[in-house]
């Protein structure tokens, strides 16, 4: 929402910026420099394909650069041919392995990691990453029983997670639905178009009722300490980790077990669990759906009714998905998965293609799309600090996943806390799809069977937010240097009765507007007494006149409407 500018703590997403369960550049397969100096050497590598696809060198270059630049589909099949189970080759088989965990091909993933296990020399790091990934295969596959052959030295920070697959008991995530219709909604508590806002909703863990914010940058489920003693959440082994919404700072997690999560009309037992340092970290709701729980269903985030909608699995919970969406062209969207839940697209910044987007609807930052320096460095974009925080903001022509995109904004930078997230998977990580883009696309379905998104290819909260950018246009034409009696507007103003408090000050004529926790954003003032927020595509109306007295406000941004009372 209005957010431009970020505190840490307004980055809440469960994201592990480390990416503790990242892999080690596929062995020798070492990821260096920037994509734009990597994807000049594509139309080399297709060409010589081309020319000799008998050639097995040939074939491994153009598997290589496919990997590094995240076209992990076709890489797949190029490598397919030489990653076979009765390979001895150890790079043909990380190699093959990784893409088809990539792509969910777990059964042929285990093959590949099973004989990648006999051929690598025990204590190697080769020997190290396939035990990890085989691990991930399990965790993925939800046979986590298998992974009781498997090792790691204390020191590797994926052993926490290795273990406590181990001493999981019994098969995780049972789901029995209540009624023949197999349909459960999770209705938002929140509006999620106030500032700073994300979906929340209502589970039932254990037979206490838990309010949790929607995250797909989170992985299992998270329940904050505070709630976990209350919630009888029996713990198996502690895990150490860093997040966005932590600032980087290392903190110890329990790792555990709910014994059953109710959602709507559908019940989970068995569900692995965090037990997390939420609320002391400056969050309210009691903890984070995250992907592990969604990934058992075909999960609809609907933005435009308020909602989550969990169906099972199948081709026909699929058609009804597609059906709600009230006729609107859909745009099938391929994705990929890396580490335990990170969930890569296509998209573009400033109309160069072919990135890869990590989809992460709980980070809740204002700016629609967050860049690793590296990228930054590679478009060439300007930094401009943002006061009393670490971040930078860099001003984008245009944005958005493939066949989504929007235009001009800003993106947020600075944001990853620690390591080489860059070249941590092996693959460029450019960009960072937040909350903020989501929503304007009014829903999204994932479908982990086929690995893929669904959106409507337009929504309604799309086109508000064009109308939007088009009334900030014309008012920009409109632009005044200062505002006259500015004193008269500055203020507290109460959103809900004083559930978020918006700020306005003055300074040498200028407005400006503080959102909660948030440094101050200038507004311009147009002729027609309304104020704007133009890389926001917000407006602001204030109540009342200066001479007599304001009263209140209206911040409108892409037809989302916030109310507030100043306060006497």
């Amino acid at each position: 929402m209005f957010r431009l500018v970020e505190r840490p703590l307004s980055l809440a997403s469960l994201t592990v910026f480390l990416v503790a369960l990242s892999m080690h550049s596929a062995g020798a397969r070492e990821l260096t420099g920037l994509r734009s100096e990597v994807e000049p050497q594509l139309e080399g590598a297709a060409a010589a394909y081309a020319a000799a696809p008998g050639d097995v060198e040939a074939r491994r270059a153009y598997a290589d650069v496919l990997f590094k630049l995240g076209n992990i589909w076709h890489a797949n099949d190029v490598m397919a041919p030489l990653a076979t189970p009765e390979s001895s080759h150890v790079g043909d088989l990380e190699l093959g392995a990784r893409l088809a965990l990539l792509t969910m091909d777990l059964d042929r993933a285990e093959r590949l990691y099973t004989r990648l296990l006999e051929v690598a020399t025990p204590g190697s790091d080769t020997h190290k990453d396939a035990t990890l990934q085989m691990a991930l295969v399990h965790y993925q596959s939800q046979s986590f029983e298998k992974t009781r052959g498997l090792a790691l030295p204390e020191t590797e920070r994926a052993y926490a997670l290795l273990e406590f697959l181990k001493l999981f008991e019994g098969e995780p995530y049972q789901v029995s639905w209540n009624d023949a219709q197999q349909v459960a909604r999770l209705p938002f508590t929140n509006d999620v178009f106030q500032p700073g806002a994300l979906p929340e909703v209502h589970l039932t863990v254990n037979g206490v009722q838990v309010l949790l914010t929607l995250d797909t940058g989170g992985d299992r489920l998270y329940l904050d300490v505070s709630v976990a003693d209350k919630l009888s959440i029996k713990e198996l082994i502690v895990s150490k980790n860093k997040y966005a919404y932590t600032e980087g700072k290392e903190i110890e997690e329990p790792l555990g077990v709910a014994e059953v999560v109710e959602m709507g009309g559908v019940t989970v037992r068995n569900v692995p669990a965090v037990v997390a340092q939420w609320k002391a970290n400056g969050l309210t709701t009691d903890g984070v759906l995250g992907t592990g729980l969604l990934k058992q269903f075909l999960s609809t985030i609907d933005y435009e009714r308020g909602e989550i909608t969990l169906r099972p699995r199948s081709e026909k919970s699929l058609d009804q998905a597609i059906e709600s969406m009230g006729g609107r062209e859909v745009v099938r969207m391929p994705f990929y998965l890396t580490s335990t839940h990170l969930m890569f697209a296509k998209g573009q910044v400033n109309d160069h293609e072919g990135l890869n987007m990590f989809l992460d609807s709980g980070l809740a930052a204002t700016m629609p799309v967050i860049l690793v320096d590296e990228t930054v460095e590679m478009l060439g974009l300007d930094k401009n600090d943002i006061e009393g925080t670490r971040f930078y903001w860099s001003p984008i022509d245009s944005h958005g996943l493939d066949g989504l995109p929007f235009g001009a904004s800003q993106a947020l930078g600075n944001v990853f806390v620690d390591g080489d997230n860059y070249r941590s998977q092996g693959f460029f990580w450019d960009a960072l799809i937040s909350h903020q883009y989501l929503w304007k696309l009014g829903s999204w379905t994932i479908d982990f069977d086929t690995m893929s998104y669904y959106f409507p290819a337009t929504s309604d909260l799309a086109e508000d937010d064009a109308s939007a950018e088009e009334s900030t246009t014309t008012a920009e034409k409109t632009k005044i240097e200062t505002v006259p009696n500015a004193e008269a507007y500055a203020g507290e103003y109460e959103v809900g009765g004083g559930a978020v408090t918006l700020n306005v000050t003055a300074r040498d004529g200028v407005l400006f507007l503080q959102a909660p926790g948030q440094q101050p954003i200038p507004m311009e003032a147009y002729d027609d007494g309304t104020f704007g927020i133009p890389l926001a595509n917000a407006t602001v109306t204030f109540d009342g006149d200066p001479s007599s007295g304001i009263t209140g406000l209206e911040l409108n941004q892409r037809g989302a409407i916030t109310a507030a009372v100043r306060k006497q």
